[in-house]
């Protein structure tokens, strides 16, 4: 395995000073010792991409039920998302969802306002999308879109860690954005408390969630400059459940324990004061 990885170089920063990871009995990721960037290897075949979003998937997830049948905890995540996005635009405008899921985000931007196109390419959640949503739903990817609509903002919230060639992907998506457009991104955080706590048994090396690169805020924000953005807020929030003591799931302390959901969002904002929270969501405007 040191043979092979001395060979390899890092994708994000070029380094050759990589490791590899075994992360699950079928593939690895190559650890940058760098810049700590991680990113699968080998990469996904098409296929293995496809069979790995069918129905299940979202239904697994609770996903394929309306905005108004989510969660207060879910509702809440999303509005923050619209409402930060909104706030930096300077109000409403043209939105691009890029992997719009169910179409559950694209739904809170249309009513809060915006004028919004999901792009889907997995085609069981573009159908439940058209469901969920009376926004345009497109089945495919933004490197393949052949109108010329140029928009005020385009979102990819869990999408660029499955992405094979992100920084193409992102240059792609610059040039479909208006002048000092936006794009907003969330993912998972590979620098946060409970990635470093768990090591190889992150939650996140699981095959079911098919990611194929892990950031942490440093490396997403080197992968946006090299894109053409320039970072305007990459923030890391989210710590760990605390009402697991009492045998509670996320979902209840947010909607039933008033006493548990300070003490939640209390470590949350700590754990991102830091950036060693789980999950990091940041927005960039094309430079």
């Amino acid at each position: 395995m040191s043979g092979q990885a001395g060979a390899l170089r890092c994708y994000l920063c070029g380094s050759s000073d990589v490791q590899f990871v075994q992360a699950n009995p079928s593939y690895s990721y190559v650890a940058c010792r760098a810049c700590g960037f991680r990113r699968r290897h080998p990469l996904p075949s098409a296929e293995e991409e496809r069979e790995l979003y069918e129905d299940e998937y979202y239904e697994d997830r609770g996903l394929v039920v309306g905005l108004d049948g989510q969660s207060s905890l879910l509702l809440e995540l999303i509005t923050d998302r619209v409402t930060k996005l909104t706030e930096l635009n300077g109000g409403p405008g043209s939105l691009l969802d890029i992997g719009a899921g169910t179409g559950l985000f694209m739904e809170a931007a249309m009513r809060a306002g915006w004028r919004a196109t999901g792009l889907e390419t997995s085609q069981a959640a573009a159908r439940i999308a058209g469901r969920i949503t009376k926004g345009r739903i497109l089945q495919g990817r933004v490197e393949d879109l052949d109108f010329e609509e140029r928009f005020d903002a385009a979102t990819l919230w869990d999408v660029l860690e499955h992405l094979p060639d992100p920084r193409a992907t992102l240059g792609v998506i610059r040039s479909r954005l208006k002048t000092r457009g936006l794009v907003g991104i969330s993912l998972p955080n590979v620098s946060g408390l409970k990635a470093r706590l768990r090591g190889d048994r992150w939650r996140y090396y699981q095959h079911s969630f098919g990611h194929i690169s892990h950031f942490s805020p440093r490396t997403l924000s080197t992968l946006l400059e090299q894109a053409g953005f320039k970072p305007e807020v990459v923030s890391a929030t989210g710590l760990f459940n605390v009402g697991r003591l009492f045998g509670l799931d996320a979902v209840a302390v947010h909607q039933d324990h008033r006493v548990l959901r300070w003490a939640q969002a209390r470590a949350d904002g700590a754990a991102g004061v830091v950036g060693m929270g789980e999950s990091i969501v940041a927005f960039a405007r094309a430079s």
